[in-house]
């Protein structure tokens, strides 16, 4: 079932794979599991709801699950026929639910003991993982804490650092162009 959902969600429901309504999208997943002799997500042909008074005065739906299936299938059910906007964290790799803008591209969930989700840190572990294999960013940037410090330190003022900071930067990309080499770089890094 949970493989069934992950499709749904992939071919009917994904902002990012997708075009044009739910319910057209749906034909063509329900074409596509049929040509490829999968078992389809069977619908039951109705669900325990009853339309009853809520606690404020007015009427709604209310499901009277009778088993933890009846939950998953009402809320696909809800979510096909409200046109839910899904799409895979970058982050984590799960679905999540597209509140709002369209562009987000983060979801919500707690990734840490300390509460930072996704969202929050999404961006800053991307970031790092895309600098894991650039050699010269790490030069630069081991040179720059080590030369930040000496501020806390009294070495230097932060005027000097950042005077510093600034001339590393323009090196650094001279370095990402090709104008100068590494080790070049390193040195320069070293001897300034």
């Amino acid at each position: 079932m949970q493989k069934q959902t992950n499709r749904i969600f992939e071919m009917v429901l994904d902002i990012d794979k997708g075009n044009g309504p739910a319910e057209k999208r749906m034909t063509s997943f329900l074409r596509y599991e049929k040509a490829n002799s999968r078992r389809t997500f069977e619908f039951a042909s109705s669900l325990p709801l009853h339309f009853e008074a809520t606690g404020h005065g007015t009427f709604g739906e209310v499901l009277y699950p009778r088993d933890v299936y009846d939950l998953i299938e009402f809320f696909l059910r809800e979510a096909i026929k409200r046109e839910q906007k899904m799409r895979i964290c970058k982050n984590c790799g799960r679905y999540f639910a597209i509140a709002g803008r369209s562009t987000a591209e983060y979801c919500d969930r707690p990734i840490d003991a300390k509460g930072r989700t996704c969202k929050d840190m999404g961006s800053i572990i991307q970031w790092t993982k895309d600098r894991a294999d650039d050699e010269v960013f790490k030069v630069y940037r081991r040179e720059y804490k080590r030369r930040f410090a000496w501020i806390k330190a009294e070495r230097v003022t932060a005027e000097v650092f950042y005077a510093w900071s600034e001339k590393a930067r323009e090196k650094k990309a001279e370095c990402d162009s090709g104008a100068i080499t590494l080790e070049e770089y390193r040195r320069w890094l070293k001897d300034s």
